[in-house]
């Protein structure tokens, strides 16, 4: 009696053929688009940006200073000899800031105020939970040190060129001020270093 190889038969005992199989894998949407999700807001979260951040009208010259700090991305508030912007959108004209009496600038403190709720809305957002949480997962007093400072859309930069007068400079700060604003940063040209000359024994 032969002996045959284990396996599906057809009637006359030969051995089937194998089928060949689909080797198709399916992969889940959903979970991919999480995944680089995810990804984008830990690479936004651990980018560092130095140097220049804003953008500088070619109109405005700034003021120089020795003692500077990096800023932050944030609204940019631009004063030129000839207009008043937020975010490169003309909110007021110069001259009329400058002639009025009342501190508060109506066209200015509307724009701040959308920009602010723009900022809340974003807050609430998944990106933004999510980077909570990568801030929470790290040392301790790092997620402190994250709670402590004021919230990007809570902050403005001001580009006064150096040729504007101070009291305009102040109803500008007055009006983000009322509008919300909690810190107001100014942008500045660092000076150069002084370079000290050795002091020589004359040897």
């Amino acid at each position: 009696m032969p002996i045959h190889v284990p396996g599906h038969r057809n009637r006359s005992g030969r051995a089937k053929k194998p089928k060949k199989r689909n080797a198709v894998a399916v992969l889940s949407l959903t979970a991919m688009v999480d995944m680089f999700t995810v990804l984008t807001v830990f690479l936004l979260q651990n980018y560092a940006t130095t140097g220049e951040v804003i953008f500088i009208p070619k109109e405005v010259k700034l003021p120089q200073a020795h003692t500077v700090k990096e800023l932050k991305p944030s609204n940019v508030v631009v004063i030129s000899s000839d207009r008043i912007m937020v975010n490169n959108d003309q909110v007021a004209e110069f001259q009329a800031v400058k002639e009025q009496q009342d501190w508060d600038i109506p066209a200015l403190k509307d724009r701040v105020v959308a920009l602010i709720e723009e900022g809340k809305k974003e807050e609430s957002t998944l990106g933004s939970r999510v980077r909570k949480a990568m801030t929470d997962s790290k040392e301790p007093g790092a997620a402190e040190e994250e709670e402590d400072q004021v919230p990007q859309y809570m902050k403005i930069t001001i580009q006064a060129d150096k040729s504007v007068d101070f009291l305009t400079v102040k109803k500008v700060m007055y009006t983000v001020t009322e509008a919300g604003i909690a810190e107001i940063n100014f942008a500045v040209i660092k000076l150069p270093d002084e370079i000290k000359e050795p002091s020589g024994d004359g040897s």
